[in-house]
């Protein structure tokens, strides 16, 4: 598969928040979340209807837009790291708007390896109680 770029990632991870909250997605819906205009999106969808890519169903003149497995996929591992790095960043004491623009920002540049580093020390932070407190003792001690 031909790498995605940031924008391409966040056009899958905006059409599974579209299905997940309404159902259907639109290349008009989709343009109104992004704040784009709609041939912007028409283009983006053709090519990633396309078999190189294969992530959503979309076809010329026709509404609705779907994610495939593999388009749901990508968006689900996306919708994870994001919810994962803006819980560390607002753990650490950045205001929610800031943690949620910069996980945003962050979740299409980071390196696989360091994806799985982070994704694997939250885990352990919210399962290990001394962990979780450590990190609030942190927060209090640096934010009160």
């Amino acid at each position: 598969m031909a790498d995605l770029s940031k924008a391409m990632e966040q056009y899958l991870e905006t059409i599974h928040r579209i299905e997940r909250e309404g159902g259907t997605a639109s290349v008009s819906d989709i343009a109104e979340v992004m704040g784009v205009k709609a041939p912007s999106v028409t283009y983006v969808m053709q090519k990633l209807s396309q078999p190189e890519y294969g992530l959503v169903n979309y076809e010329k003149y026709n509404r609705a837009v779907s994610l495939t497995e593999k388009g749901r996929s990508i968006a689900m591992r996306l919708e994870n790291i994001h919810s994962t790095l803006r819980w560390f960043f607002e753990m650490i004491g950045l205001d929610p708007q800031i943690a949620d623009t910069d996980a945003c920002e962050i979740e299409h540049f980071m390196h696989p390896e360091t994806v799985a580093k982070l994704l694997e020390f939250v885990e352990w932070v919210r399962d290990e109680p001394e962990a979780g407190e450590m990190l609030l003792s942190f927060r209090e001690a640096k934010y009160g």
